[in-house]
């Protein structure tokens, strides 16, 4: 585990680092202790299953741990088929915010610099490390475009520094509406955008929004936001993904399936509505 760790140390961005050093701080202790020639399937399965029951983890955890007991067994080992079965994922239900949440949002942080971190998850669907390392010389006023060609990220010391997208996708030129141009103008200086920490803006977003009563949600979700707006304009999937910075369709999928099921509970309930109506007639 260790030496796929360093081989990999310097390419993958350090906050996947950072992971795979937490999972051989913190699971599968017994496994790590057999001898890397004498490990079967049967082997890393019992101790999966293990870690799911004791540790009640995610399938999502589930499939990371896996990954990478499967890369560093696999760096020796050209030759192991690695085969085990894992649960299937869950289904995460998230709330997906309305124009009026945002609204209300903006309102309440008016002034403030979680104002401007929304702005822009919300228009533009930028994460929060991609906000923080942001600078006022990355936008051009006269072009109305900004670059985003880099991100800060949580190294294995807990610091924050600022590295490159870690994927090609993430360096990308969006288009600045007037309207945004105009809001970003009201704060523009010199320097950083944000002066706060990701997880600064996460713990002061939280706040607003249990502040203003709205139905929990995440900061990330503004980008689920900023991709229902594009979905609802009928962008073509290969541009939003661009826009959004992504190299897959995962995250529009996700955003997809939200919008059937709200259309679907619309479906149904103008259906039952239908029935009752034609029930109540012919009492």
């Amino acid at each position: 585990m260790q030496g796929y760790i360093d081989s990999k140390d310097g390419i993958l961005s350090p906050a996947t680092i950072r992971g795979y050093k937490s999972m051989k701080r913190v699971y599968l202790q017994e496994l790590q202790k057999m001898s890397l020639y004498k490990i079967k399937n049967l082997d890393i399965q019992i101790a999966l299953n293990q870690e799911k029951k004791k540790s009640d983890l995610s399938a999502k955890t589930m499939k990371n741990i896996a990954g990478f007991v499967s890369a560093s067994i696999g760096l020796y080992r050209e030759d192991f088929r690695f085969k085990v079965t894992l649960p299937e994922k869950e289904r995460y239900d998230y709330y997906l915010p309305t124009q009026d949440d945002i609204t209300a949002l903006l309102a309440y942080t008016e002034g403030k610099e979680l104002h401007t971190a929304i702005l822009l998850a919300a228009c533009l669907g930028l994460r929060r490390g991609e906000i923080c390392a942001l600078k006022w010389s990355d936008f051009d006023w006269k072009r109305k475009e900004v670059k985003i060609n880099k991100a800060t990220v949580l190294t294995d010391e807990s610091e924050w520094k600022v590295k490159n997208p870690k994927s090609y996708a993430g360096n990308r030129v969006l288009s600045l509406s007037d309207g945004l141009i105009a809001e970003l103008k009201k704060v523009s200086s010199k320097g950083n955008v944000i002066q706060a920490t990701p997880t600064h803006i996460s713990h002061r977003f939280r706040w607003a929004v249990k502040a203003l009563g709205l139905e929990h949600f995440r900061f990330h979700d503004l980008r689920h936001f900023n991709a229902s707006l594009m979905l609802s304009e009928g962008i073509p999937d290969k541009y939003a993904i661009e826009r959004i910075g992504h190299s897959t369709t995962t995250i529009l999928k996700s955003v997809y399936q939200h919008t059937e099921d709200k259309k679907r509970n619309e479906v149904n309930a103008a259906m039952n509505h239908c029935i009752d109506t034609f029930l109540s007639v012919h009492k």
